[in-house]
C-alpha cells in the first residue's frame, strides 16, 4: 500500500493487549491504525471527522457503552457511512450476530478462532471484495 492513503483501521476494543498486537501486525501490513478502549472516545473521534475504511468493534466493553450502542450511535449520526463495520468479538450466538448485522456490522469475526495475522488477512480479503464491487 503506498504512504499517500494508507487504509484507515479503527480498532474498538478494551483488551491493551490485543489490541496492540493487531495494531502491530495492522502496521506491519500497511494500515494505518487509530486504537481506542472506550466506544465514547471512537465515537469523538468519528464525530471530528475521523473517517475510517474499516472499523473492528468489540461488542462487550466495560466501562463504556457497548458495541451494539456504538453500532446503533453512528447509524443514527450517520457516521461513516462507507466504512467497513466487523464485530471483533467473543459473542457468537446467533441472537447477537442477528443484532449486530441489524445494526450495520457487515460480518463478524470470533476472536477466539482467529491470531492477529489472520484478522489482518480476513480483513485484507473483505477490502478487496467491497472495493471489486
Amino acid at each position: 500500500m503506498s504512504d499517500e492513503h494508507k487504509t484507515k483501521v479503527l480498532l474498538l476494543d478494551d483488551e491493551k493487549f490485543l489490541v496492540e498486537m493487531y495494531k502491530i501486525k495492522f502496521e506491519q501490513s500497511g494500515y494505518e491504525v487509530s486504537a481506542f478502549f472506550s466506544a465514547y472516545d471512537a465515537l469523538e473521534a468519528l464525530r471530528k471527522g475521523y473517517d475510517p475504511d474499516v472499523m473492528l468493534i468489540d461488542i462487550t466493553i466495560p466501562n463504556s457503552i457497548s458495541g451494539y450502542e456504538f453500532l446503533e450511535m453512528i447509524k443514527k449520526e450517520g457516521l461513516s457511512r462507507y466504512s467497513l463495520k466487523i464485530a471483533l468479538t467473543n459473542a457468537g450466538q446467533d441472537a447477537e450476530i442477528a443484532r449486530m448485522a441489524e445494526l450495520g456490522a457487515h460480518t463478524h469475526l470470533l476472536k477466539a478462532n482467529f491470531v492477529p495475522a489472520g484478522i489482518v488477512a480476513a480483513v485484507t480479503e473483505m477490502l478487496k471484495t467491497k472495493r471489486s464491487s
